[in-house]
């Protein structure tokens, strides 16, 4: 899913060029609530290794807000498939 997928990626300027880079790992210096680690699996999914994470999205006043997602689908390789991800229910 496309859209569970924005909320954990991420664009970097650097030398005039754009890099894609997964949200979690060596971010979470910026913000600890990224204690978190993704990466591509061999079902050809993302894999995280937490079953909560925090992603990032936009409101309706384009201001940048946090998700709290819950995945669903554990990945045979280890973690969760970042694509199962749902909206975590408010605590």
């Amino acid at each position: 899913m496309k859209e569970i997928l924005s909320l954990f990626h991420h664009i970097h300027h650097k030398n005039g060029k754009h890099a894609v880079h997964h949200c979690g790992g060596g971010h979470v210096k910026f913000d600890p609530k990224l204690d978190y680690s993704i990466k591509h699996c061999k079902c050809g999914k993302h894999t995280i290794n937490e079953e909560y994470a925090i992603g990032h999205a936009t409101d309706k006043n384009l201001e940048s807000i946090e998700v709290k997602i819950k995945f669903t689908e554990k990945c045979p390789c280890g973690g969760w498939h970042v694509e199962s991800g749902i909206l975590a229910p408010k605590n």
